[in-house]
């Protein structure tokens, strides 16, 4: 009876150290996957295109962040976004009054008032992994906000858009593809 619990043991502590390492091993590959930026096809921004929000899917040919854990999504769009002029500070999704929101900071790093911006929002889940946030089950939004007051330079504006058809995310990353300026300057990312 005592060697079978002490080869019950062995092989608890032998099979937890082979599950570590394995589970360790299939982490890494997932996520040294590259995440790649790609254009939005119109297949894609059609499939979308259902129900309540369908205004908050981007546009075709939209830059897309495809799927990776939110730690490397973060990576990839801090390096996309090293020389933009508005970036986001902090995004989740809450509930709100209407449902769940999305809610991003954003901060202009520009040299002129914003008075309007427009971009591409990823939910994750508590996990870190994608989660829904449209009809068409990806997990990207656009957003859009025009007639911007409050966003000078070095100054920090919060947006919050409805969200219809988010489900468990409770994290945001986001990039800014446009901006206008008060003074009627431009900016877009190629």
């Amino acid at each position: 009876m005592r060697n079978l619990i002490l080869v019950g043991i062995a092989c608890l502590v032998v099979g937890g150290a082979i599950g570590f390492f394995v589970g360790r091993a299939l982490l890494e590959r997932e996520w040294s996957q590259p995440a790649v930026l790609q254009r939005l096809s119109a297949a894609d921004a059609q499939r979308s295109k259902a129900g309540k929000n369908a205004a908050l899917i981007p546009k075709e040919g939209s830059l897309i962040l495809g799927k990776a854990p939110v730690s490397r999504a973060r990576m990839v769009v801090a390096e996309l976004t090293a020389k933009d002029p508005v970036v986001m500070e902090v995004g989740d999704v809450g509930n709100g009054d209407e449902g769940l929101v999305l809610n991003l900071d954003l901060k202009n790093r520009g040299k002129c008032a914003v008075s309007a911006l427009s971009g591409t929002a990823y939910g994750y889940d508590a996990y870190g992994k994608p989660a829904q946030m449209n009809a068409g089950g990806e997990y990207y939004v656009a957003f859009n906000e025009e007639k911007i007051e409050d966003l000078g330079p070095d100054q920090v504006h919060s947006l919050s858009v409805n969200l219809a058809h988010a489900q468990t995310a409770s994290l945001a990353v986001a990039h800014v593809d446009q901006v206008t300026c008060a003074d009627g300057t431009k900016w877009a990312r190629n």
